[in-house]
């Protein structure tokens, strides 16, 4: 009998084991933002993404200093140790999308994150598309998930705004 327990028991506890190390969508979506979970972290991205920036110039003005009242079109929520990442978007005249990231951390008592610094983090050249320009952006969300994104925007300047989708999200 006991045999017969632990012959169902383990291969569920095994199978539970993998589930919680892998991604995870909530069970209600937000149609608005994409969110995706990952031992303990949380990806949220909204599906249309404001374009903060049209220039490097403003890029590296607005950067350095904390968040404004604009909520960020990409944030990475960290569990442990406790960090926020808010990146934001410029995209060039020559449609280069370029990433800039503000991350917050614990400090002290604080019980909101603290700015800790900003900066350009990377660069992606448009891949020409019929509808205009996409790129593919990855954003790693612990150390086993890395989530895809596709951003899209018709190939005009300056641009307001890019549709993001994730591969795997609905």
């Amino acid at each position: 009998m006991k045999r017969w327990v632990l012959s169902i028991m383990l291969p569920l506890a095994l199978a539970a084991a993998r589930a919680e190390s892998q991604p995870r969508l909530p069970a209600a979506l937000d149609q608005t933002v994409i969110r995706v979970q990952s031992q303990g972290n949380e990806l949220i991205v909204l599906r249309r993404a404001p374009v903060a920036y049209s220039t490097l110039e403003e890029m590296y003005a607005g950067i350095g200093g904390p968040r404004t009242t604009s909520t960020p079109p990409v944030r990475v929520v960290r569990a442990s140790p406790l960090e926020e990442i808010h990146y934001l978007f410029c995209v060039t005249s020559g449609g280069t999308l370029v990433l800039g990231e503000r991350v917050y951390g614990a400090s002290g008592g604080e019980r909101r994150p603290v700015f800790m610094r900003g900066e350009v983090v990377r660069s992606y050249p448009s891949l020409h598309v019929p509808e205009g320009w996409l790129w593919i952006v990855q954003v790693p969300l612990s150390r086993e998930a890395t989530v895809t994104l596709q951003l899209r925007a018709p190939a005009a300047w300056p641009l307001e705004s890019v549709a993001v989708t994730a591969n795997g999200v609905q």
